[in-house]
């Protein structure tokens, strides 16, 4: 029954992952792609969380060594792809107050 049992550091992460998902939902009411898109990432989030070795797997079918490899490439690309979003929507504020 090793299956089933979850680590400490499962304990711990997956209600933050759940809270993080509530937070979310509740204050992205009347977006509904970017709630997609958040629930995805939260579900992928609690999916490696709970199965570690997936993650080893599908990072070597993509030709990747190991799994945290792979999710780091993927948080890099996410977080890169959020700066690039926030600048673009800083300067389209900074135009919005200029013509004020």
């Amino acid at each position: 029954m090793e299956y089933f049992q979850f680590k400490l550091i499962q304990w711990i992460l997956l209600p933050f992952l759940l809270l993080l998902m509530g937070i979310f939902f509740q204050k992205l009411r009347r977006q509904p792609r970017m709630r997609i898109l958040v629930m995805g990432i939260m579900l992928a989030g609690v999916f490696f969380l709970r199965f570690p070795d997936s993650s080893t797997l599908i990072a070597q079918e993509l030709g990747i060594g190991r799994g945290v490899d792979l999710i780091i490439y993927l948080s890099l690309l996410g977080l890169t792809v959020s700066c690039v979003l926030l600048y673009l929507r800083t300067l389209h504020l900074q135009e919005q107050l200029t013509a004020v």
